[in-house]
């Protein structure tokens, strides 16, 4: 539902959403794709001469595209909204951090910008009544 007080931000808010989940959708479907195994050995490659240790950038890698997807869903339903993007910002946060380490600058600067988005979508949460539940007459 669209909040009657801030229309204007809320579409705002509806718009980030589904643009952030479809960057993420898109990101995650391309990983499943090519094949984990494929994903991982390409991004382990990345990082081999880097300070971050195999046994934190393993796990990482193999959680990624999972975590992508839940992001993607989680921002299209709008349930726990706020929590959605922290729970983004802080995935983008870590990615930008690795393509730094990794010295992919032009990368890491757009993971930082998608975080600013994912900042914007924290604060406009609280404008955005459109999620799963209040589609079937229920309060967030």
């Amino acid at each position: 539902m669209i909040n009657k007080n801030n229309p204007e931000l809320s579409w705002i808010s509806l718009i980030l959403r589904v643009a952030v989940a479809s960057i993420f959708a898109v990101a995650a479907y391309s990983k499943f794709v090519m094949g984990l195994g494929n994903f991982a050995a390409n991004m382990t490659g990345m990082f081999k001469d880097t300070l971050l240790p195999g046994w934190l950038l393993v796990p990482y890698i193999n959680i990624l595209p999972f975590a992508e997807f839940l992001i993607a869903v989680w921002l299209l339903l709008g349930i726990k909204l706020r929590e959605a993007w922290i729970f983004t910002a802080f995935v983008l946060m870590t990615l930008g951090f690795g393509m730094v380490v990794a010295k992919q600058g032009a990368v890491a600067s757009e993971n930082y910008i998608y975080m600013m988005m994912a900042c914007l979508g924290i604060y406009l949460s609280k404008y955005d009544g459109c999620s799963l539940l209040s589609c079937c007459g229920s309060k967030k």
